[in-house]
């Protein structure tokens, strides 16, 4: 006779790949470019969670992804936030360096400078040229100037963002690989993202199956 257990409704099961975490600052706009990416290469959300914590700067998104890493056993956890404005940021990306889960490869600071609309305007042009507050107009304004003049209409939490971009993938991750290095050459690491990382790993993260997972 079965138990009672057994029809209790079973949650969504894995695929064999990777259990990933990511946690962003943005509350919209980010998730949503999340969310396209994972539907367009078929990624399973019980292997992908996407969230966003209810405290939202550069330290309390680490603690929240180290917190799930130990409760909910993710392979990894990619924190997602913005150098704009933020006071700790600095604190954050050492944290990350120096933890355990950043030291053995399950932690990642995914970082914008000055924000995440620097890898949307690298989908369309390469620039290495500095965003900084001009009189109202805070960095992060400047860069969505930039944006617009290439996705006309472009605003925070634009929930087709992602489908805009996708044509243009590659060419966003050969020029932020390319700002990357440009900026270890020379600095100041304005502007900068490490967007690139994050978006090639899950592209190709179904290519990596892990049978016996």
């Amino acid at each position: 006779m079965r138990q009672p257990e057994s029809y209790r409704r079973r949650g969504p099961i894995r695929e064999p790949y990777d259990y990933v975490l990511i946690v962003c600052e943005g509350k919209k706009t980010e998730p949503n470019y999340f969310y396209g990416l994972c539907r367009t290469y078929r990624l399973s959300s019980a292997n992908i969670e996407i969230v966003q914590p209810g405290a939202t700067d550069p330290v309390n998104i680490v603690g929240h992804a180290e917190q799930r890493l130990r409760e909910a056993g993710f392979d990894r956890a990619y924190c997602v936030f913005d150098r704009n404005g933020h006071t700790n940021y600095d604190q954050a990306l050492r944290h990350v360096r120096e933890s355990e889960h950043g030291k053995n490869g399950r932690l990642f600071a995914i970082t914008s400078v000055p924000c995440f609309e620097i890898w949307i305007l690298l989908h369309f042009m390469y620039t290495s040229s500095p965003f900084v507050r001009v009189g109202s107009q805070s960095a992060c304004d400047r860069v969505i100037v930039e944006v617009r003049r290439h996705l006309s209409g472009y605003t925070k939490g634009d929930q087709g963002v992602y489908a805009a971009l996708a044509p243009y993938i590659p060419q966003a991750i050969t020029y932020a690989t390319r700002l990357q290095y440009e900026n270890a050459r020379t600095g100041p690491f304005n502007p900068e993202t490490q967007m690139h990382k994050i978006v090639d790993y899950l592209r190709n993260l179904r290519q990596t199956s892990n049978p016996q997972r």
